[in-house]
């Protein structure tokens, strides 16, 4: 396991056992939590922080681990440590402007770390876009066939409306954040800049 990943895991893990199984951890969990209103988020500035490392209940932070396990090892060892983290919390921190920009009703508090992980898992997609991804540990999905339908579910079924207690809408930033995140880094690559470079000296002295 990578040193990100495991630092990852281990403080959400802690803040789960916090929240989910002390006195004051209901309080915590409150304090935490995204609430996507702008004034909310004025009174209580960490919580496009925070609400990254609170899950409802066990399987919700079962999931979002074990997609971290498995897809940010391999992603943290390719972009290094530095860049990993990076797109970790600005997918996370997208999730959360995308709550607040597409929030309907009363603020209902955003919990979880799925935004984080869905930027990981569209950096893995960008990165190794033809592997294969077994769900259910049986049917092989290419991961961008396999994010490309999560996003299309994702924007079908925040903007329909559905009162299904999933932040549809952080997932989105979630993915969102991951890609720009992953093309500015493509952008900044020496490759792409020396092709850039080429190419523009070319038509400055054709032939």
């Amino acid at each position: 396991m990578t040193p990100w990943i495991r630092r990852l895991m281990m403080a959400n893990a802690a803040v789960y056992l916090i929240t989910a199984y002390t006195p004051a951890g209901p309080m915590l969990a409150n304090l935490m939590a995204l609430r996507p209103d702008p004034l909310l988020i004025l009174r209580h500035p960490w919580t496009p922080i925070t609400y990254m490392f609170v899950h409802a209940n066990f399987m919700h932070i079962f999931f979002n681990m074990l997609v971290l396990f498995f897809f940010g090892p391999r992603l943290e060892m390719r972009l290094g440590g530095a860049r990993f983290i990076k797109l970790y919390f600005l997918s996370g921190l997208a999730g959360a402007v995308l709550s607040m920009a597409f929030a309907m009703g009363p603020p209902v508090p955003i919990i979880g770390a799925s935004g984080a992980v869905y930027g990981v898992l569209m950096g893995f997609a960008i990165l190794w876009p033809r592997d294969a991804i077994y769900i259910w540990g049986i049917v092989p999905v290419q991961a961008r066939w396999l994010v490309g339908v999560m996003t299309a579910m994702t924007v079908f079924f925040g903007f329909g409306g559905g009162q299904d207690g999933v932040a549809h809408f952080a997932h989105l930033g979630g993915f969102l954040g991951g890609y720009l995140y992953m093309r500015r880094i493509e952008r900044n690559a020496p490759h792409r800049k020396f092709k850039e470079q080429a190419y523009a000296a070319d038509r400055r002295h054709p032939g």
